[in-house]
């Protein structure tokens, strides 16, 4: 059983792109690496487990092997024994890069023992996630803050959070002190729009 439970998305490494797409404050690539490294092993103990919401590395400009190659370089950096990770749209789907960490899905749903809450982690924003009505809490990456804030949809990128990690326990707490409504009705905008202005439907018999 970890220490404790640590999240993160979208750290991006080795992508010197990721420094003008997301504004981030580095001189280089390399310098990037340098401080989410540090910031992940100054917070991380050794025995915690760390989850990561995806985007590990960002694209290689010498493709997918040399991405590979670079995560192992950041991987073996990183301090704690425990680091899963649900993939994002820049993870490649290789098996050398999917042994670099304790465990890989694409979304992840598990209920805190502490409080009963439900936490969904997927590395997309979703609109609409499991048990939202009923209070569940959404983790997630990719938008790098650029989304406006929904009711316990947290965006856990380092673009978000001073390039480090967050606490779970904190992080749930944070969430859980914003209220949820369940709808009154199921909302059906789309199927009642006017039908011509949508799609045409094929034709069948």
């Amino acid at each position: 059983m970890p220490r404790r439970i640590w999240v993160t998305a979208d750290t991006h490494f080795g992508e010197a792109d990721a420094l003008t797409m997301f504004g981030r404050p580095f001189a280089s690539a390399a310098e990037m690496d340098e401080a989410l490294v540090e910031a992940i092993n100054a917070s991380v103990m050794r025995s915690d487990l760390l989850l990561h919401l995806g985007d590990f590395c960002g694209p290689h400009p010498e493709g997918r092997k040399a991405q590979v190659a670079h995560a192992r370089r950041m991987r073996e950096q990183i301090r704690c024994k425990r680091v899963a990770l649900v993939r994002g749209n820049h993870d490649p789907a290789s098996s050398r890069f999917k042994s670099l960490f304790e465990r890989v899905d694409d979304l992840r749903s598990w209920r805190e023992p502490s409080d009963h809450v439900r936490v969904n982690a997927c590395h997309w924003p979703l609109r609409l996630w499991r048990g939202q009505f009923k209070g569940a809490v959404l983790l997630h990456g990719h938008a790098h803050g650029g989304l406006p804030v929904m009711p316990r949809a947290i965006d856990v990128g380092v673009d978000c959070w001073q390039w480090k990690p967050v606490e779970l326990s904190s992080l749930l707490a944070w969430a859980l002190r914003t209220p949820t409504e369940r709808p009154d009705g199921w909302p059906r905008l789309q199927r009642d729009q006017d039908p011509d202005r949508l799609p045409d439907a094929p034709r069948t018999g």
